[in-house]
């Protein structure tokens, strides 16, 4: 993303996804805090989703855009796309 890299973790059973945790890195302090406050919400939005058809975080364009990114090629990698 534009100020650093999130990175998705998803943990499935049975064909449900049950976890979706994420880090952010970024040297922009500003970046983490809002990041911060964003990935909470994006990792519950996910979890209740079944996917990556989530809404954004309103003052958080950026990390969204590359948490859904991150989020779908995580779920591709879990499900064996």
């Amino acid at each position: 993303m534009r100020f650093g890299t999130v990175t998705v973790t998803v943990t499935v059973a049975d064909g449900t996804i049950t976890n979706v945790s994420a880090t952010q890195s970024s040297a922009d302090p500003r970046s983490e805090r809002i990041s911060a406050q964003a990935i909470p919400l994006l990792n519950s939005e996910a979890v209740s989703a079944q996917g990556s058809s989530i809404s954004m975080v309103s003052s958080a364009t950026y990390t969204s855009q590359a948490y859904v990114q991150s989020l779908q090629a995580a779920i591709d990698q879990a499900f064996g796309a």
